[in-house]
Order: C-alpha cells, then sequence, then structure tokens
C-alpha cells in the first residue's frame, strides 16, 4: 500500500535526521517524509541492501541520503 507524502509547510534544510529501522515500515515512512522536507538522512538497519534502495529512492526524488 503507498501513501503520498504529507503536504508538509515543515523546512528541515540544513538539519541531519539519523533513522533507525529504516529498511521497513516506519522506518521508510519516516526517512521519505523528513527527506521531503530537506532533512539530510542517514539511514540505519540491519538489511545493507534495503537500505541503498531507500537511499536512491530518496536520492532520485531529489533529496540527500545515505546508508549506514
Amino acid at each position: 500500500m503507498t501513501y503520498p507524502l504529507p503536504n508538509a509547510s515543515t523546512d528541515l534544510s540544513g538539519q541531519v535526521a539519523l533513522v533507525t529501522g529504516a529498511s521497513s515500515g516506519l522506518g521508510v515512512r519516516f526517512a521519505k517524509v523528513l527527506a521531503s522536507q530537506g532533512a539530510k538522512v542517514a539511514l540505519a538497519a540491519r538489511r545493507v541492501d534495503r537500505l541503498e534502495a531507500l537511499a536512491k529512492e530518496i536520492r532520485d526524488a531529489g533529496g540527500e541520503a545515505v546508508a549506514v
């Protein structure tokens, strides 16, 4: 199931967010929302392949993300 990102006005430009559990579920959602609001996102979890795919998805959408 896919939900659109929120239409929020919170500007997180210049901020860095560490999202744990970012390889699935709420972690993926939090990472996408934070990145959509301008935060640089560091993604952490055990499944590196999923983290790298999410980081690429965020970068392809114009955000900044790195899998750690």
